[in-house]
């Protein structure tokens, strides 16, 4: 039988509907003293397993989330942790495969935007008595991206946003003096395109003057574009439809200029994983839309280059950056529930998410943590930049990317977005498959 998402998570609910897990929640912060070790686990009790967690990651992730693991088990000698890692753009399939046939992990790492659909269909456990009381403690656009029909259903991990990192001497090259160092001072869409050719036609070795960060799972962060022009997705009751609107005609005629200007490398489109962080590090692109995770791997493959951040470009609007982050679930088919809930709670250790945040360069997601100064392990003069662009997350955006259905949402995008950027495809028919996608995830 063939299913799609929707129907075989439904299958995938229905197998573990006999299963029960308690669990717990994560959050990430930090202090002003240097980076901290792993807290120590308060004890698990009678609970006692082989845990798999299952993740997607960076090297410097990866690290971070065994160095927590190994700590949670020295303190927990009945339980043992495997860090699963999973390539990002086989996360989502390999998941769903193992969560059909009752197969699933016993925890796992889940975007704020994918949550909800794992949510709805009976897959994940709900943490309300473990962690419905520290709800105050997160960052309330976070915590409202874990629940579901009032219920927390994920842990709010961390959070990211992206911003611009430029190749220095390219912009040297181009004469580009004049680079925002405030939000205040954020380049206009017109600037920003003004930049753009100048660096291409500056000489510099570059094959384009910058990539942006939309490919495939990352396929939203198109909306932030069209919240900068003031389009919306939903009307103020959150229940209606107002996508096709002149400013989404708008903002898909002014993404699309980036390839007909040749300002954007056509072969980093939408379908593919040719993402503009791989890219950077060979001085094929002057500028690159990336997420602060990605600082660590950049600063190995970009050895040489001397990097500078600035702020995502101002539109009519103003300002509006993309959620980023994960949360961390626990599902409804462990096979060890008590161990599960005790490491997903270890995980949220002020302590191990200053660490995670640290040495991954990462964004907390506890209110108290937020504002706190991060010994940032790579980066930490671009990290700031990354700071105050998290605050232009509109809160209206990050409902919508929450929704339970808006996996179906990112599918639609990736899909029309590359047939109106390279194949021909209208901008009416573009503005209605997207439409009718936004349609389908209010009634998913």
């Amino acid at each position: 039988m063939n299913f799609n998402r929707r129907q075989f998570l439904r299958a995938a609910g229905m197998t573990a509907a006999g299963a029960a897990a308690a669990s717990a929640l994560a959050a990430c912060g930090g202090g002003d003293a240097g980076t901290s070790a792993p807290a120590a686990a308060a004890s698990a009790g009678a609970a006692t397993g082989d845990l798999t967690f299952s993740v997607w990651g960076s090297d410097a992730e990866m690290a971070a989330f065994n160095t927590v693991a190994r700590a949670f088990e020295k303190a927990n000698p009945g339980v043992k942790v495997k860090v699963e890692q999973l390539p990002y753009d086989q996360m989502r399939t390999t998941l769903d495969a193992r969560l059909q046939s009752g197969q699933g992990p016993d925890l796992f790492r889940v975007t704020y935007n994918d949550i909800g659909i794992y949510s709805s269909q009976g897959v994940l456990t709900d943490l309300s008595a473990t962690i419905g009381a520290d709800s105050a403690q997160f960052i309330d656009a976070l915590w409202a991206g874990v629940q579901y029909e009032g219920k927390p259903y994920g842990v709010p991990h961390h959070t990211d946003t992206s911003a611009i990192l430029y190749n220095k001497a390219h912009f040297a090259k181009a004469g580009i003096t004049d680079v925002p160092t405030t939000l205040d001072t954020a380049w206009t869409w017109e600037q920003f395109l003004e930049v753009a050719e100048k660096l291409n036609a500056a000489g510099t070795g570059a094959t384009a003057a910058f990539g942006v960060n939309w490919q495939q799972y990352g396929a939203y962060r198109w909306f932030n574009w069209l919240w900068q022009a003031g389009g919306k997705a939903l009307g103020p009751d959150g229940k209606s439809v107002v996508f096709d609107s002149p400013q989404a005609r708008q903002t898909l005629e002014f993404t699309k200029s980036f390839y007909d200007k040749g300002l954007m490398p056509k072969n980093m489109m939408v379908k593919t994983a040719n993402s503009p962080d791989l890219v950077f590090g060979s001085g094929k692109i002057s500028m690159a839309f990336v997420g602060d995770f990605l600082l660590p791997d950049i600063s190995n493959t970009a050895k040489g280059i001397e990097i500078g951040a600035t702020f995502l470009p101002k539109g009519p609007a103003g300002a509006a950056s993309d959620l980023g982050g994960n949360a961390v679930a626990v599902t409804t088919q462990s096979k060890a529930p008590e161990a599960a809930a005790a490491f997903a709670k270890f995980l949220a250790e002020p302590a191990n998410m200053q660490l995670f945040c640290e040495q991954t360069t990462v964004l907390p997601a506890r209110k108290d943590l937020a504002g706190a100064k991060l010994n940032y392990a790579v980066s930490p003069d671009l990290m700031p930049v990354f700071q105050q662009q998290a605050t232009t997350m509109p809160a209206d955006l990050v409902q919508f990317v929450t929704l339970p259905g808006f996996s179906g949402v990112n599918d639609a995008l990736v899909q029309n977005l590359e047939g109106y950027f390279t194949g021909g495809q209208s901008a009416d028919d573009t503005v209605g498959a997207i439409g009718t996608a936004i349609e389908k995830a209010l009634s998913a």
